[in-house]
């Protein structure tokens, strides 16, 4: 291996080793995802009624979906879709609410015991899931139900890689029920879009610049929950190191002071979008250069052309190479993750 850091053919072989789950597949198919998900044959029948208000109810990589829908439809909701990350549902804004349950897994506790809290015979409630107990009260009560197909993919799929599936049905959802005038024309265009990106290669050159360094991922603010925090969690998931992530202007005006006097070996990611207001810009250029230091380092990766749904979701395969590359050059799978799952066990048996 160079003393540099692992070269293409060191990242081919530690992925013989080590991606036991075939990772790589997953994420080259995040087009495939949308295509499936648009065309999906066993979606349920929606008749639209008026819906004012959405609030999807999941957690982890099953909520985190809401995020990136929020902002590549930003132009067309007529509100924020909300997300309960919680084991209690929030107030209802208006008296037509569409509830959405989803987990992956079918049994995550903060979105069952929010469920049991709803009238069986209720309207305005739909579930997103791949099995399980919430498969189950959805049968049970006639709820309208999306079954995730896990059978297209790979041995030990995760919810985090599920993103292309949640956000494609989340937006079906809405679309059909007439919250939104979603742009399925673009969804529609998102596959080839998607296949035509060297997006691998761009991925393990920045994993080899992170390694050995705590990466901090900032984006402007539109982009913070949907790509920035997203970078994040697939850093903590995939490659099992801690990451953070912020959004500019904010950072300017308080995290960047505590970067100051850091000794840790950090470096900064900004995910720079093309279409963002030029002294979004120039405020990264400005703080990397009065940031400079021996154990910081600052890296960058623009967005390539298209539009809003495009940018973001090259950015999310972006960063998923990145965090799967950053897992093989530790020697680890980056699709397990064990802690959660131990976790979960003792959390049961408490």
């Amino acid at each position: 291996m160079s003393p540099d850091g692992p070269g293409a053919s060191d990242f081919d072989e530690l992925a013989r080793e080590w991606d036991r789950s075939d990772m790589a597949r997953v994420i080259a198919g995040m087009g495939s995802q949308v295509e499936f998900a648009l065309g999906d044959p066993k979606f349920p029948d929606i008749v639209p009624d008026g819906v004012e208000e959405v609030l999807v109810v999941g957690m982890g990589g099953s909520a985190l979906p809401v995020d990136i829908l929020n902002d590549v439809l930003m132009e067309q909701l007529p509100r924020p879709i909300g997300v309960c990350r919680h084991y209690h549902l929030p107030p209802a804004e208006t008296d037509r609410r569409l509830l959405i349950f989803s987990s992956f897994s079918g049994n995550t506790e903060e979105v069952i015991e929010p469920l049991t809290s709803v009238p069986v015979d209720a309207h305005g409630v739909a579930i997103i899931t791949a099995g399980g107990r919430l498969a189950s009260v959805g049968k049970q009560r006639g709820y309208p139900t999306v079954l995730i197909p896990a059978v297209r993919e790979p041995d030990g799929f995760q919810p985090r890689c599920a993103s292309g599936y949640i956000v494609t049905y989340i937006a079906r959802l809405i679309g059909a029920t007439g919250f939104a005038d979603v742009p399925f024309d673009k969804f529609r265009a998102l596959p080839h879009f998607l296949s035509g990106l060297e997006l691998r290669e761009e991925g393990r050159r920045l994993a080899r610049a992170l390694e050995g360094r705590i990466p901090i991922f900032y984006s402007d603010e539109g982009h913070s929950l949907s790509l920035a925090r997203t970078a994040k969690i697939k850093y903590n998931e995939n490659a099992k190191r801690p990451a953070f992530f912020n959004a500019l202007p904010e950072a300017n005006h308080n995290e960047m002071i505590g970067l100051s006097g850091a000794n840790e070996q950090l470096a900064v990611v900004y995910l720079r979008d093309p279409e963002s207001h030029p002294r979004v810009h120039q405020r990264f250029d400005i703080m990397r250069q009065v940031l400079t230091a021996p154990n910081r380092r600052f890296l960058e990766w623009e967005m390539p052309p298209g539009n809003r749904l495009e940018r973001v979701f090259a950015t999310l395969m972006l960063t998923d190479w990145i965090s799967y590359f950053s897992a093989l050059a530790q020697g680890v799978d980056p699709t397990p993750v064990a802690l959660v799952e131990e976790f979960k066990r003792l959390l049961m048996e408490s």
